[in-house]
């Protein structure tokens, strides 16, 4: 690959990007992404902009699932009148596989990324929030490495279209 950013993932903007595919191979977890953003921070994009990546693959050495939570939500009608009220709940530790693998049969969206922190030395802690074919959730996990790596940008990222700047 042309590109390569290691231990930077907060060095990307993740909203509305799409995860393609994943797969949980050796302790790895490895995303294939399109449309995160390359932010100026980033080591790998020399523009002055923050970029869209076209393509990615994301790697997580050493993961481990911590938690996987499916949001609560509520559905009302063009009159307020609620409709639908689901509480938030935790997926079984047994089910994070096949959550995550069927997550991408139809769509798979990335919300952002809400936290990154180390937690020692040696270990970083993160929260996905992913909208997929199974619902909407967070998904916490630690992992020992990161890398991003892709070919090309497809462009500015879609945030930095004057449209959605502030006046």
């Amino acid at each position: 690959m042309t590109f390569t950013a290691t231990n930077e993932l907060d060095c990307f903007q993740f909203h509305d990007a799409e995860i393609e595919e994943i797969k949980l191979i050796d302790g790895k977890m490895i995303w294939t992404v399109s449309c995160i953003n390359a932010m100026t921070t980033n080591s790998q994009n020399n523009n002055s902009k923050d970029m869209c990546v076209k393509h990615a693959i994301m790697t997580f050495d050493n993961v481990n699932i911590e938690k996987l939570q499916f949001g609560a939500y509520k559905v009302y009608d063009s009159n307020q009148n609620l409709i639908e009220s689901v509480e938030a709940t935790l997926a079984k530790p047994d089910e994070y596989i096949e959550i995550l693998i069927e997550s991408t049969s139809s769509y798979c969206y990335v919300n952002g990324m809400e936290e990154l922190h180390k937690v020692d030395g040696e270990e970083y802690r993160t929260c996905f929030n992913i909208d997929g074919g199974t619902g909407n959730y967070y998904l916490t996990f630690t992992f020992s490495n990161s890398i991003v790596e892709w070919d090309e940008y497809s462009g500015e990222a879609w945030y930095e279209h004057p449209k959605w700047k502030k006046k």
